[in-house]
């Protein structure tokens, strides 16, 4: 969801890679080692999956399994990272859902103003937009209130380190899954 993974590898040297271990697509020197740049979390699960497949070969030195365990770490941690933003917006999507859902109006209200309610954040270019579809889409209902606890709006709001787009298309998803599961129990 990020627009650009970045992963910083300190004690790391560019060199490393030249004969110890695969190079990702993007990388560069820093002062205190490597940046290694990702365009989006699949390209840095398949490095990882690179990476670690040379793990196999039985010519392993002690530096270039220290390296690869750095990396690997650097690279876990990049993807608790992505799986944090995942469980924001399927902890929004569940708020959303309940909110309708668990609201004083006949089920067929319902169902229409959860299906407004889609098309209405799929026409939404940013998280304002957003947030005003929702309101008019919901208004019907009441105010939406939500946990304070959910950080979706955190990563919805910073369109300078997240892919809004991304996040939007994985909140729909993420609804209709939910209204699967209420329509087929």
């Amino acid at each position: 969801m990020r627009n650009t993974i970045i992963i910083e590898a300190n004690n790391v040297l560019l060199t490393d890679f030249d004969s110890k271990l695969l190079a990702p697509a993007f990388i560069e020197s820093t002062e205190g080692g490597v940046r290694i740049l990702f365009d989006d979390i699949d390209d840095l699960k398949n490095y990882q999956q690179s990476l670690l497949a040379g793990s196999d070969q039985t010519d392993e030195t002690d530096q270039k399994n220290e390296i690869r365990s750095k990396l690997n770490a650097l690279l876990n941690k990049a993807l608790l990272d992505h799986q944090m933003v995942l469980d924001a917006i399927k902890s929004f999507a569940h708020a959303l859902f309940s909110f309708i859902f668990k609201a004083d109006a006949h089920r067929q209200d319902k169902i229409v103003i959860f299906n407004t309610m889609i098309e209405g954040i799929r026409e939404t270019t940013n998280s304002w937009e957003l947030e005003k579809s929702l309101q008019e889409s919901t208004y019907e209902l009441g105010v939406p209130v939500f946990n304070h606890k959910l950080t979706f709006y955190n990563y919805a709001h910073n369109q300078i380190d997240f892919n809004y787009e991304k996040i939007k298309n994985r909140l729909i998803k993420d609804l209709l899954v939910l209204s699967m599961e209420i329509q087929h129990p």
